[in-house]
């Protein structure tokens, strides 16, 4: 394995140098040892793709990206996959009014007798080989990447984001996320937030359908809601490279015995980030009431089929206020077993003063 890791560091400083030919010849021998199905052997076939391209050779990247797709590993397959749609994208010809077209021109005899003149006295100047490509230095690359994962964000198809909160009880509440990509494959997006909400420890546990990731976590407290909606804010401001700031809930819960009344604010503060075509931000939230028992602003919520969806509007502060009243089934249950006591015990009372007495034995 460490003439593997070796190769594959000497290949890819090969790259680095724009060297193609040389990193192809230090990967080929390894690839009878490595099938292409295999992680090592997609690893080393991602870097003679990459060369290929660098050398122009387009066909022979599209074919080593053909026999990728069926990879062990998810995220060499996807790499594979949209490294063949840049590949097989059509060919667009350049509009002739992009370019400007600079005209001949003609010099008089006279003007080209002196300038062969000057040219023949003129010594000629020898200019030193150029050595090595070297690395960009640290502040381009830092720009460059930033560049980069804002373009990857906003060309990577966009996405449908959603928030489920579900109010089981008293200062408890359930938290599923939904991210969709509206081109219906993952993007890279979607895979990077996976792998920084890994990292986190998070308690969401992930359930993947094709391009749609289901992100579920079990029933908590409302201040470990907080937590995790603050988790989840912190590494998609991670991930797409904008400034999120973290979301707030402020609760607001009264006892009053035969039940309880649950008052909750959210805030969603997107004002950093851009508005972004494709886009979509929703809040989900079934079964609290009606529509009544929602504020919102500054976009209105809707309700369909006892599910209440709330669009975030970006770029706005968006705020989100639930009333909601939850009976304690406990103390309704005593309160109705001792309304029937007492009923029971009136009826009786004003039965005997009508004269319908126990019945007495004759003397």
């Amino acid at each position: 394995m460490s003439n593997i890791a070796s190769a594959i560091k000497a290949a890819e400083a090969a790259l680095d140098k724009g060297d193609y030919n040389d990193c192809i010849k230090t990967i080929d021998p390894l690839l009878l040892d490595f099938p292409a199905e295999t992680e090592t052997g997609g690893q080393l076939r991602l870097l003679i793709v990459t060369a290929s391209m660098g050398k122009g050779d387009e066909q022979k990247a599209i074919n080593i990206c053909q026999t990728l797709i069926h990879n062990k590993k998810e995220s060499i397959r996807q790499q594979a996959k949209q490294l063949l749609s840049i590949l097989d994208a059509p060919y667009l010809p350049k509009p002739s009014n992009w370019s400007v077209e600079i005209p001949k021109l003609e010099m008089e005899p006279s003007l080209k007798s002196s300038f062969r003149k000057a040219k023949k006295k003129s010594e000629k100047i020898y200019h030193p080989p150029t050595g090595p490509t070297k690395n960009l230095n640290f502040g381009f690359s830092i720009i460059t990447f930033l560049i980069i994962l804002l373009l990857t964000f906003l060309l990577s198809g966009c996405v449908d984001i959603s928030t489920k909160l579900s109010v089981t009880g008293p200062d408890r509440l359930k938290i599923s996320l939904d991210i969709d990509s509206i081109s219906g494959e993952s993007i890279p997006w979607q895979m990077e937030f996976e792998e920084n909400l890994t990292k986190e420890h998070s308690i969401l546990k992930l359930q993947t359908y094709e391009s749609k990731q289901h992100f579920e976590s079990p029933t908590i407290r409302f201040a470990e809601a907080n937590k995790l909606l603050q988790q989840i804010a912190s590494v998609a401001s991670a991930t797409s490279g904008f400034t999120i700031s973290k979301p707030e809930i402020i609760t607001n819960n009264k006892n009053w015995i035969i039940g309880t009344s649950q008052n909750f604010k959210i805030y969603f503060d997107l004002r950093e980030i851009p508005k972004i075509p494709g886009l979509k931000i929703n809040i989900v939230i079934p079964d609290v009431g009606n529509k009544n028992n929602f504020k919102t602003k500054p976009l209105e919520s809707t309700l369909k089929k006892g599910i209440t969806y709330f669009p975030l509007e970006i770029g706005q502060i968006n705020q989100l206020e639930i009333s909601n009243w939850e009976w304690n089934q406990i103390s309704v249950g005593i309160i109705m077993i001792i309304s029937l006591t007492l009923l029971s015990l009136s009826l009786q009372r004003y039965r005997l003063q009508m004269g319908f007495g126990f019945p007495e034995l004759p003397p």
